[in-house]
């Protein structure tokens, strides 16, 4: 809907309703090219409560608020509050402060802030909200993200007209601008961290940089917009007391909406698969049939799912025939490791019926067998013998079948040390990686743990060891629902007497995962190599990750979980038996800087998850009162990719491939600290 046709509509109380939405923060700016001095008296009257008024045309109405000096008073002083980062996002405690600035890097390997128009969000006094949307209400003009406030500063000849119609001269007019352009400068940051702000500590040389994370209203209004026209993922997040946060939360009424992604693991449920023959069952994993990847790369090639453009459509068939491949990768994985185990072409008796005769009877036995599965599955068996899928699958199975060969590959190097840690359980974990995103793990997280790793090896071993670089297994993933209740921690005079009470409830999703955790250690002292241990190392592993507590195996479960290898190729063979329930998460070899390249390579990728993949500073670092360090600087969440990876398609891909392609590190300077691969290559 356009303004055009929201003015048409006749019923008063649907024609304002549809201009409230039209001009809220979560809805794609709307055009006011033509319709300025319409769209100029729905911005003056939207200064009031909707219980106070009926019809936001009413040019009467608009015009009694520009002549009420005390409520245009109002409407001016609320402009020292607008910002372009929440500082009371989410915590509400945080008080007279805000930030106004933008990210210093122009190159960030990610999508922030920089992508976006400049538009600027409110947080102050709730009962000032209303009085704010004057100035603040951004819309499209002339091709660009604008609001009052800014028209105002810039002088633009046509609005200072339209607000002269109002009985202001044009004196008077370009005082109020002059008053705007006071209260809203170019930049402002706070002299002091707020105690309620959080602060993270970056490696930074030889010492470390006080980071606070903040929230770009550019970028939380845009994934409002995405959402609200479903291109993407999303789940809430819900704020007690919104008009308290900002303009954004209280325009939703508190439920925010963030990208909701999970990393890609096989439950229980799927599992159990209901197959009528049961020998085809042991031989084949039906389940690999049954995850919602492989049922989405169906829809995509039988037609069904529609796409707006045709490159869209192109994509995203690419995607779904990889997808295809992955599966039945994993469909066949227990005949492909029998086939590559095998001793002078010897195969064990259950799959020598299959290997025993020529690759084109044993892939026409394959597609035939993978039909029947499909038809005897409720969900699938609508594309069982597909005429668009018949071909396909029988390509896709003789690649498998012929390209899949593991071959042993011996990889060294002496000063190279690996600390696998496996099924390590972490419990009561952050679940949102960071304002935007919920579901996936952090992986700045995973490098603070690297971190904290080396420290204490430094300190309990030897100080010239390093870690430079982790890889993360996620074998399972459980979200936790509801908010968890805060500890009384204020104090409240009631009628004389000293309360403790409880700060205000926020939402913190909660998750429980199963991992394992290999970290690439470079031991220069060729001595050491021969010392270290399980047992030495076992006591430096952190018990905290991503804010949960981490802790190895039950002792009942009696799991040798923590192993050294000086060789990669033996670590590589305990990796290969891993279940293939979890995926590894590996650096994505895309990047994307705005949503609509995000978008494009979602739906192009079944594999690929948006992820926290670090932060772009909005300052040099400065010094700063009540800072953890020297030197501390604001900075907002950087959005970026990561690829879920199977373990059969790590196991068939080969030991090199995953020495080169899983680990991750975090680069830190000056204007971003954002994860990447890690720069290693074996030859």
């Amino acid at each position: 809907m356009n303004l055009q046709d929201a003015f048409a509509i006749e019923s008063l109380k649907e024609k304002t309703t549809a201009l409230r939405k039209l001009f809220a923060p979560y809805t794609p700016h709307v055009e006011v090219d033509g319709f300025e001095e319409q769209a100029l008296t729905v911005l003056i009257n939207l200064v009031y409560k909707r219980s106070e008024i009926d019809d936001l045309t009413s040019t009467r109405t608009a015009k009694s608020v520009l002549r009420d000096e005390v409520l245009l008073s109002k409407c001016i002083n609320e402009v020292k509050w607008f910002h372009t980062h929440n500082l009371k996002y989410p915590d509400i405690r945080v008080s007279h402060q805000r930030l106004i600035s933008k990210v210093v890097s122009e190159d960030i390997a990610g999508i922030c802030s920089r992508s976006l128009p400049l538009s600027f969000g409110w947080s102050h006094n709730s009962a000032e909200i209303n009085h704010a949307k004057l100035f603040l209400t951004s819309f499209n003009w002339q091709g660009e993200v604008t609001c009052l406030a800014k028209l105002l500063i810039a002088e633009e000849p046509v609005w200072i007209n339209l607000i002269r119609k109002y009985g202001f001269t044009k004196k008077a007019v370009l005082d109020i601008a002059g008053k705007i352009k006071q209260l809203l400068p170019v930049a402002e940051l706070p002299l002091e961290v707020s105690s309620f702000s959080p602060q993270l500590q970056m490696p930074l040389q030889q010492s470390y940089l006080a980071v606070t994370p903040v929230v770009s209203h550019a970028m939380l209004a845009q994934i409002q917009q995405l959402t609200t026209e479903r291109k993407l993922s999303f789940g809430l997040v819900e704020h007690s007391r919104p008009a308290n946060v900002g303009d954004l939360a209280s325009s939703v009424g508190g439920n925010i909406r963030v990208l909701r992604y999970f990393p890609k693991t096989y439950s229980k449920a799927i599992n159990r698969s209901k197959v009528a023959n049961n020998d085809i069952e042991k031989t084949f994993k039906i389940r690999a049939l049954l995850s919602s990847q492989f049922q989405q790369a169906l829809l995509v090639l039988v037609g069904i799912k529609q796409f707006n453009t045709l490159r869209q459509k192109r994509l995203a068939r690419v995607a779904a025939i990889r997808q295809v491949r992955v599966s039945l990768q994993l469909w066949l994985d227990n005949i492909l490791e029998a086939k590559n185990n095998a001793q002078n072409q010897v195969y064990p008796e259950w799959v020598r019926h299959y290997l025993d005769q020529s690759i084109t009877n044993c892939i026409s036995q394959f597609s035939n067998i993978l039909n029947e599965s499909l038809s005897s599955l409720s969900k699938l068996k609508r594309f069982a013998y597909h005429p668009n899928l018949m071909g396909l699958f029988k390509t896709q199975l003789n690649y498998v079948f012929t390209h899949c060969t593991t071959e042993e590959e011996t990889l060294n190097d002496e000063q190279i040390v690996y600390v696998h840690c496996q099924d390590m359980r972490v419990f009561d974990a952050e679940a949102m990686a960071n304002p935007y995103i919920q579901g996936m793990p952090s992986l700045t997280a995973l490098n603070g743990l690297a971190h904290n790793f080396e420290r204490k090896l430094k300190n309990f071993i030897n100080p010239s060891i390093k870690c430079i670089g982790s890889a993360i297994y996620i074998e399972n993933y459980q979200l936790h629902t509801g908010k968890p209740l805060p500890e009384p921690s204020k104090f409240k005079q009631v009628a004389g007497r000293s309360h403790v009470i409880r700060s205000g409830i926020i939402d913190k999703p909660k998750c429980d995962i199963t991992l394992d955790l290999v970290f690439r250690l470079f031991v220069p002292n060729t001595e050491l190599l021969d010392k270290l241990n399980s047992q030495l190392i076992k006591p430096a592993l952190p018990s905290m990750y991503a804010g949960g507590t981490m802790h190895p195996p039950s002792l009942y479960q009696n799991i040798n979980w923590c192993h050294v290898h000086t060789k990669p190729s033996e670590l590589f063979k305990s990796l290969k038996v891993k279940s293939s329930n979890g995926s590894w998460l590996y650096p994505s070899k895309k990047v994307v800087k705005s949503f609509e390249q995000l978008i494009d390579v979602l739906n192009g990728n079944f594999n690929l998850r948006p992820a926290a993949i670090g932060f772009a500073a909005l300052e040099e670092p400065v010094k700063r009162d009540a800072a953890l360090h020297e030197y501390h600087c604001y900075a907002e969440p950087v959005i970026g990719l990561l690829e879920c990876v199977s373990n059969t398609s790590v196991k068939y891909a080969g030991a090199k491939q995953f020495f080169h392609d899983a680990f991750w590190v975090m680069d830190v300077q000056k204007g971003s600290m954002l994860m990447k691969k890690s720069k290693f290559e074996y030859e």
